[in-house]
């Protein structure tokens, strides 16, 4: 069996894993042969792809995290908002965990836009307690996390449903409204009596980042309970990874870099270090270009994460990349996902994005400015082609430039310069009405003082040097377009 992306499926080809649907008649079951109007059912509702069966790719064994019908009864229990059902689904995902030997989730993503609030919430709750597992935590506490995780947005029921699936840009309003969703889920839990007050903490808290720079309490460190620092984790990776109407996935090997670069920023170290341990950077099933130029598909896990054993489309030969001495300098360096919302959707789904096509006819204007010449040029090297960068070496050639050329999209602004300081220039734009610029301070100076500072004048984020590509990129289009931060 092996996952094969929507837009490489053919009339013909057989499910090796059912498609599961809110609506049952959605459903497309294990062992159906695919026609073009299945293929073109999952290329419009936006299901990343499917896992097939052929002879090719028959050895591979792909690990049930949790059966199909848990995920089935999740689904329905989070639509209906029957929190009984929430926590009987919550009992079923912890046994079905329980019994497996080593835990790995290697399933790739089969949901569709309709259903992704509802999926997403399962699959959360899946990753939470293979994580909380992981951290060997009692069995009360893997309870009571994955009933959290399953109801970590049911406060986004009390949001119009027009802002939660708009395709543009939120508006300053907008945001704020979704900002209210863990209150609101807190809210809905309160006054049920199978909830505990962990649960519900958790639930209020999920967007918590590490530095202080979360909502809605901005909480820092052991201030944000330890359900919440793995929900948040597992959440923002979901995402990362989902294909949405206004933004294409990340691999699972970039979204766990950027686990892996926001930790101690954004998220709980030790969280993260579990959540390596327990999903695959290449999962099996999934093809993948090594840099070699030949394709391979992914067929089983080794002891090191990024170096699988694979199996050689031309040639059939089977490898282990962490073994195999003639492929010792051989490399994953593709495995098939999109990355930038423009190349993800064509044909069928093109409809959806026409809107976002208009924003991309200009290209959004970034400041990169830093006195250090080398790191204008990494950050500019980051950040690839898709805006116009211009860098400038001091405060004070930011504040001329914005007096005389106007108002650029985004400031990605360096703190320890001369004369003007990072933080000092934008307070200066701060009191000059200068206030809808999006800002992101990239600095190595680290402590909670300055974040503070940075929250003071709505700064969007706060990076420590050094920084990956992968990392810098997604925090930039965060800022830059503040949908893809829902989650």
């Amino acid at each position: 069996m092996r996952f094969v992306a929507v837009d490489e499926l053919r009339p013909g080809m057989i499910i090796g894993r059912k498609i599961i649907n809110r609506q049952k008649s959605a459903m497309i079951e294990k062992g159906i042969e695919l026609n073009q109007k299945k293929i073109d059912h999952l290329l419009k509702n936006g299901y990343l792809g499917a896992y097939i069966i052929d002879d090719f790719s028959d050895q591979v064994e792909i690990q049930e995290t949790v059966k199909e019908k848990t995920i089935e009864s999740g689904i329905e229990a989070v639509s209906d908002a029957n929190i009984g059902s929430i926590v009987e689904v919550a009992s079923e995902l912890v046994k079905d965990i329980s019994k497996l030997k080593k835990i790995s989730v290697d399933m790739l993503d089969l949901r569709s836009f309709d259903d992704y609030t509802y999926h997403h919430s399962v699959n959360v709750a899946i990753y939470a307690v293979s994580v909380a597992t992981r951290l060997r935590l009692s069995e009360e506490k893997i309870q009571e996390i994955a009933v959290a995780a399953l109801c970590h947005d049911l406060g986004k029921s009390k949001i119009d449903s027009h802002i939660i699936n708009k395709k543009g840009p939120l508006t300053d309003e907008e945001f704020e409204l979704i900002k209210k969703h863990p209150r609101y889920g807190y809210d809905i839990l309160y006054d049920s009596f199978t909830v505990s007050s962990p649960v519900r903490q958790a639930v209020m808290c999920h967007h918590e980042n590490e530095n202080g720079s979360g909502y809605p309490n901005g909480m820092a460190g052991d201030e944000i309970p330890l359900y919440a620092k793995i929900i948040h984790a597992v959440d923002v990776y979901d995402a990362l990874t989902s294909r949405r109407p206004y933004k294409g996935p990340y691999s699972p090997a970039d979204a766990l870099e950027y686990m892996e670069c926001g930790a101690n920023i954004l998220f709980d170290a030790k969280v993260v270090e579990a959540m390596k341990s327990v999903i695959p950077a290449y999962p099996p099933g999934m093809d993948v270009t090594l840099s070699n130029g030949e394709k391979a598909v992914v067929t089983a896990h080794t002891s090191n994460a990024i170096r699988p054993k694979v199996k050689i489309y031309n040639s059939g030969q089977e490898i282990d990349l962490s073994m195999n001495p003639k492929y010792s300098d051989v490399f994953i360096i593709d495995s098939g996902f999109y990355k930038e919302s423009e190349d993800v959707y064509e044909g069928g789904v093109e409809k959806l994005n026409e809107d976002r096509g208009k924003e991309r006819a200009r290209k959004k204007v970034i400041l990169i400015v830093d006195d250090n010449k080398t790191s204008i040029v990494q950050t500019k090297a980051a950040l690839g082609n898709k805006y116009d960068i211009v860098g400038l070496d001091s405060g004070l050639a930011c504040l001329n430039y914005v007096k005389v050329k106007g108002e650029p999209d985004l400031i990605i602004m360096d703190i320890d310069m001369p004369v003007f300081n990072g933080m000092e220039t934008i307070e200066k734009l701060r009191e000059r009405n200068y206030n809808k610029i999006n800002v992101i301070f990239l600095t190595a100076l680290a402590n909670k003082e300055m974040v503070m500072r940075c929250r003071c004048v709505s700064a969007k984020d706060y990076i420590l040097k050094p920084v990956s590509p992968v990392y810098l990129k997604e925090r930039v289009e965060i800022a830059l377009d503040k949908k893809k931060d829902r989650e």
